[in-house]
């Protein structure tokens, strides 16, 4: 064996200091690499060591807003009394709910509160 054997401790700081070097635009990995004297695998191994610390599940909640569109707001209101009203579509109103890993839930709008979470909870389980 020959040269001098070294093993640095990074600190986090600076993992993710040369982390954030990487990520700028038009940087290239080997280079950052090479101006702090490591491998470009090192790089690498720090990014997934970063990633995995921030893989626990973060629970936000998003707004929700009900739109009517006039029109439908409109032929409601000018439908006269005396005439049936318009037969509606046999298909109830669904909404869709995006969970975790891109995955898309698609329910009927009158789906039991405790149903949906149960639902909510077993796709984003699975």
């Amino acid at each position: 064996m020959t040269g001098v054997e070294r093993r640095r401790d990074w600190s986090d700081d600076e993992e993710l200091s040369i982390l954030e070097a990487a990520a700028e635009p038009g940087a290239r990995i080997a280079d950052v690499a090479r101006r702090h004297d490591i491998k470009p695998q090192q790089i690498y191994a720090w990014r997934r060591k970063f990633a995995a610390a921030q893989a626990e599940p973060v629970v936000s909640f998003l707004p929700v807003a009900l739109i009517a569109t006039e029109a439908s707001d409109n032929a409601e209101r000018s439908a006269p009394a005396d005439k049936p009203a318009a037969k509606r579509s046999a298909r109830p109103t669904r909404i869709e709910i995006g969970c975790k890993g891109g995955r898309v839930l698609k329910v009927e709008a009158n789906i039991a509160p405790d149903v949906l979470k149960a639902l909510i909870r077993s796709v984003e389980d699975a």
